[in-house]
């Protein structure tokens, strides 16, 4: 059974239930994962809370050096993750591996831009007076990604989010969960803090 990933560790729901992941093309089930609940939101956004401070104070250069490992941690097991993501969504094997694909290169290029945030100085109508722009990183960031491009489009939100300096707990869709949690794991393992990238599973109406 796949499992959450809260807190930098694989974890159940506090519900104790699980929900089935299956082949849309043939309906056998593929997988289970936890049946998660208000409480796991909870438990991931106090988790991703309490690594916000080091998170966001952490060096631009070293998100991206994190980010870049994360790409290439994914490359390395990208034959895998286009199987699970064609048994769980139905898409065929190359389309699948392509999205994959889309994936890396949208983290190589927030990864790029960590480093390149800037503020502003701005004329104020007082002679001689300036106003600063500062960019700062907003908090928790929550990300509900749909079925039908889920890895894609999980990318476009987890990337940039990452790269400013925010801490991420990701829902994916229900009927397509199971790419999504083995690429954050793996994305866990390259050194990203714990509590900084979550996952959360279970049905829309309760969780997201």
């Amino acid at each position: 059974m796949a499992k959450m990933f809260i807190g930098g560790e694989s974890v159940d729901s506090v519900t104790g239930q699980t929900s089935d992941v299956r082949n849309p093309a043939t309906g056998d089930v593929v997988d289970t994962v936890p049946k998660g609940n208000a409480e796991d939101v909870r438990r991931a956004i106090d988790s991703a809370e309490a690594a916000f401070d080091d998170w966001s104070h952490t060096s631009a250069e070293e998100r991206a050096e994190l980010l870049f490992k994360a790409a290439a941690a994914v490359e390395a097991e990208r034959k895998n993750l286009s199987e699970i993501l064609t048994r769980e969504q139905g898409k065929p094997l190359q389309e699948a591996s392509t999205e994959i694909e889309h994936f890396l290169h949208g983290l190589d290029f927030y990864a790029g831009l960590a480093s390149k945030v800037r503020g502003a100085q701005v004329p104020l109508p007082a002679k001689n007076a300036y106003g600063m722009v500062v960019r700062k990183p907003l908090g928790v960031c929550g990300a509900i990604v749909p079925w039908n491009f889920p890895i894609t489009l999980m990318g476009t939100k987890v990337g940039p989010a990452l790269a400013a300096g925010n801490t991420v707990v990701v829902k994916p869709a229900s009927t397509t969960p199971l790419t999504t949690i083995r690429i954050i794991e793996l994305m866990n393992q390259v050194g990203i803090p714990k509590g900084v990238l979550s996952v959360v599973t279970g049905p829309g109406g309760v969780v997201g």
